[in-house]
């Protein structure tokens, strides 16, 4: 489960990714597929926010595992249309691993995983009231499951813990050009949001651990 605390870094972390791809989708609205993609994480971003706070279930987790399953889908097509030169072929099929480990964060919260015990945790009342019987209000032990559930657990967080170690070495290590040009400002921009979601949806798994 996750705290107090962790909830608002990765509120802060995403909330800053958010602005970021809103300032992205605005500056290349001209193409498409770019503003389809900036588009597709900006729901990321928000959907990970609310998870922080409210963890999915019932029908709100089947449209969610449904949507980034689809939205992964679209990263895969957009790698097989990337160059390996530039990177695009690898960023494209990253982003798609990033939606997978959405729609698995969700499917994991709401206990749909194979092997998932389906116990509860009974929520006491914050304050009973006289002559009033008190309410319990049951939810889903997101961090029970098997063995391999907690091994992928571990997995995608060092890995996505990896990842923003390496944009955020990337970042600080980049030499500063005065007066910055757009193209290098998006290219800024994309360092800071990888860091940023990565580490956000590190500190996400590494709570369902917890």
């Amino acid at each position: 489960m996750l705290d107090h605390a962790l909830r608002w870094t990765v509120t802060a972390l995403f909330a800053v990714s958010f602005a970021a791809y809103v300032y992205s989708l605005v500056a290349q609205h001209r193409c498409w597929t770019s503003a389809v993609s900036h588009a597709l994480h900006l729901v990321m971003s928000a959907a990970m926010i609310l998870m922080a706070w409210r963890p999915g279930t019932s029908p709100v987790a089947t449209g969610a595992i449904i949507g980034f399953l689809l939205a992964g889908a679209w990263f895969v097509r957009m790698a097989g249309r990337a160059s390996w030169a530039d990177g695009g072929r690898l960023t494209s099929y990253y982003y798609a691993v990033m939606m997978a480990a959405m729609a698995w964060m969700y499917a994991a919260m709401s206990g749909r995983l194979p092997g998932q015990s389906n116990h509860t945790m009974t929520m006491p009342p914050a304050a009973e009231m006289p002559g009033m019987q008190a309410a319990t209000h049951e939810m889903p032990a997101p961090g029970s499951g098997p063995e391999w559930v907690t091994a992928v657990n571990w997995i995608a967080t060092l890995g996505f813990a990896a990842v923003a170690i390496y944009w955020a070495a990337r970042l600080t290590t980049r030499r500063p050009t005065a007066p910055t040009p757009p193209v290098a400002r998006l290219t800024l921009l994309r360092m800071l949001t990888q860091a940023l979601t990565a580490a956000g949806t590190a500190l996400m798994i590494a709570g369902m651990l917890l």
